[in-house]
């Protein structure tokens, strides 16, 4: 676990430095839905080239679920959870990802994302490797709490679940993906969040 408090804790600010670069370089040559393969492919080498690759053995780590876009892991003391991030929810242009990341530890700051490397899910396909501290929860929190927290982060509401400033549509923040932990602080462990220019 040494990497995720390391040099290496650079490595979101570097891949989403290396995926911005080859979508400006491709931007005027290539259709947008050719980011994507693109993007992966510069990754591939910037793991390859700094020995970036994880595996959850490496880690200590044991399987817990998946979901659409993750597969998700536990540390054996319960102090972590690492989730093998497809990138599926980033659409055509791995950027919105790295908004996503960046975006969640500016406002949720009390569970943040670290980028520790690369991955290969049991789909082989290829993956983010995030880890999150584990958050002890009493409950899951409510629609009003949600909501009630929002607002003290200037967000106004559109849905039940989504909220907006003038820079960021926060998304699927919904009971299950808002914890309220044993110290009576709500940790919003996975939202979407994008950039509201952003269309799909």
């Amino acid at each position: 676990m040494d990497r995720a408090y390391s040099p290496v804790d650079s490595l979101l600010e570097q891949a989403a430095c290396i995926v911005r670069r080859k979508k400006e370089a491709t931007a005027t040559l290539e259709p947008a839905e050719s980011y994507k393969r693109g993007q992966i492919e510069e990754l591939i080498s910037f793991a390859n080239s700094n020995n970036l690759w994880i595996s959850p053995s490496e880690l200590n780590i044991e399987f817990l679920s998946k979901g659409g876009e993750n597969e998700v892991y536990t540390g054996d003391k319960d102090d972590i959870v690492a989730k093998l991030n497809n990138f599926e929810y980033a659409g055509d242009d791995l950027e919105n990802f790295f908004i996503r990341i960046s975006a969640h530890n500016l406002f949720f700051c009390n569970v943040p994302y670290h980028m520790i490397g690369f991955a290969y899910n049991s789909e082989h396909e290829f993956c983010a490797v995030l880890i999150q501290p584990y958050i002890i929860a009493e409950r899951e929190a409510t629609e009003d709490e949600i909501a009630e927290y929002m607002k003290a982060l200037g967000f106004e509401m559109d849905y039940i679940d989504e909220f907006h400033n003038e820079q960021y549509e926060v998304f699927d923040a919904v009971p299950n993906n808002v914890l309220y932990g044993i110290d009576g602080h709500l940790y919003f462990i996975d939202t979407q969040i994008r950039l509201r220019s952003q269309s799909y």
